[in-house]
């Protein structure tokens, strides 16, 4: 119930900024136009989620499904009720090549036509630094990655591990969906490459 109550006032409270915030939305991936049947995974850095749920209400199509990656934690179970209330469905566990029950899982949601969002330096970073999960679901199951973008013109940032960022009200936000990825699969060097490649799309 304590739960339910929490995510219902973040909800709310978020919806509040959201409607003072000035957007800019960039969809260089034709994310609008695409197979819904033709799943995508998502990249974003775990510092610049608090706006997603928002832009995947307000400015994408409903026909396509979304599943938000959240970890097995406390956090994870409100984040995961949080995006619930936006239309978004949700995997508990972890992206590491070591989670083999999330990756089943992540590679079901996938075989099912939803896309699946991952925060690629989560749960617990380093900040900015990708971890191998992202980049090897990508490459087993052949789906492309499209890397979002999200830049706040002022912002409030957190002294959390991911610097988390809190875009200040009537500021204007850019959020610019980009052109889709093909991973391919190969040796550790070759996807290490990649790794690295992708990282600074997502900037």
């Amino acid at each position: 119930m304590r739960t339910q109550l929490l995510t219902w006032a973040a909800s709310v409270l978020l919806k509040l900024l959201g409607g003072t915030l000035r957007w800019r939305f960039t969809d260089e991936a034709d994310y609008m136009q695409r197979d819904p049947s033709k799943p995508l995974l998502v990249g974003v850095w775990h510092n610049r989620i608090l706006v997603l749920p928002l832009c995947f209400q307000w400015f994408c199509r409903r026909s396509r499904r979304l599943n938000i990656l959240t970890s097995a934690s406390r956090d994870g179970e409100l984040l995961s009720n949080l995006v619930s209330r936006f239309g978004m469905e949700s995997v508990r566990g972890s992206s590491s090549k070591k989670s083999v029950v999330a990756l089943r899982l992540l590679q079901k949601r996938l075989e099912e036509g939803s896309d699946i969002a991952i925060t690629p330096d989560g749960p617990r970073g380093p900040v900015y630094e990708m971890n191998p999960g992202l980049i090897y679901l990508a490459a087993k199951s052949g789906v492309p990655v499209m890397a979002i973008r999200v830049d706040y013109e002022r912002f409030w940032e957190l002294r959390s591990w991911d610097r988390f960022r809190i875009p200040k009200p009537f500021s204007r936000v850019h959020i610019c969906f980009q052109r889709p990825v093909l991973i391919d699969d190969g040796d550790a060097s070759l996807l290490e490459s990649q790794r690295l490649k992708l990282s600074k799309i997502l900037g």
